[in-house]
């Protein structure tokens, strides 16, 4: 990992993403590009011109100030840079970055809507839209663990399946490595309560737990342990993230051919509008 872009948040908030950040980079020695978003809306109104000829100016200035002396504060790796973007939209300033620029992780600070789970509309454009690796990263009261925990698709005799959760696991395993961390799994299979004590489930749900495990040996990435469950993925997946603690869950962004394949899954979606920890989405 050489190059992550950090969207800090506003000057009044705490840094989250900041300090993911910093972590994977002192432990990585990767270069951070932070960028503070700065806009007001109302400049677009000609008719005010004349009234706010100078906010935008004094807005980035004031917004200058602050970036260097949060600066002062942190100490950034060798190769890092940080700029104030005046941009209404930062989801599209985002992939105009990324297509420019060589970039291995984009770190954000999730928009926890009410506290209680789900994404605000510029995440969610971020996770359904990056080529890159996201990190949303939420700030939490429990200690908790180094442990991240992938969460894999459980119908792996589907090629483009077995990819993306190749591409989880190997994520998941570069990330274990610099934070020192253990890498765990969980498939989840979505099944009634009312057939998960049937034997003959019981035999076939056997057979694909042997297929999962084929498919993380393939991948050549260890995992501590593999979780398998049944139930509602968005809950089962949660709870055994919850209960261990992990520091984070990753999950693959779904795959669709056509322009639906810019679009996560409803399994996926649910998970991800239930997570109670930092959240990375691997396209």
């Amino acid at each position: 990992m050489q190059n992550i872009l950090v969207i800090l948040d506003k000057p009044k908030h705490e840094q989250v993403a900041l300090e993911r950040a910093l972590e994977l980079a002192k432990k990585s020695g990767a270069a951070l590009h932070l960028v503070s978003v700065v806009y007001e809306p109302v400049v677009s109104i000609s008719l005010l011109a004349g009234s706010i000829l100078n906010i935008s100016g004094e807005m980035k200035n004031a917004r200058s100030q602050w970036l260097q002396e949060l600066q002062q504060q942190h100490t950034l790796p060798a190769g890092s840079t940080a700029e104030v973007v005046w941009h209404h939209d930062i989801p599209f300033w985002t992939l105009e970055y990324l297509d420019a620029n060589d970039c291995d992780l984009v770190v954000k600070t999730a928009q926890k809507q009410f506290g209680r789970g789900g994404f605000g509309s510029i995440d969610w454009r971020m996770i359904e839209s990056l080529p890159t690796p996201l990190w949303l990263a939420v700030s939490t009261h429990w200690v908790k663990r180094e442990r991240i925990v992938a969460a894999l698709d459980p119908a792996v005799d589907n090629p483009l399946h077995v990819a993306l959760n190749h591409r989880v696991l190997h994520l998941g395993g570069t990330l274990s490595q610099i934070l020192e961390a253990e890498l765990e799994s969980v498939a989840c299979v979505p099944v009634p309560s009312e057939v998960a004590d049937l034997a003959e489930f019981r035999e076939q749900a056997g057979a694909l737990l042997q297929a999962v495990d084929k498919v993380i040996a393939d991948s050549g990435i260890t995992c501590s342990r593999t979780h398998f469950v049944t139930g509602k993925p968005a809950a089962e997946v949660n709870r055994v993230v919850d209960r261990n603690k992990a520091r984070a869950i990753l999950v693959g962004r779904g795959v669709r051919k056509g322009p639906k394949g810019f679009v996560l899954g409803n399994t996926a979606e649910r998970i991800l509008g239930r997570a109670n920890t930092d959240v990375l989405i691997v396209p």
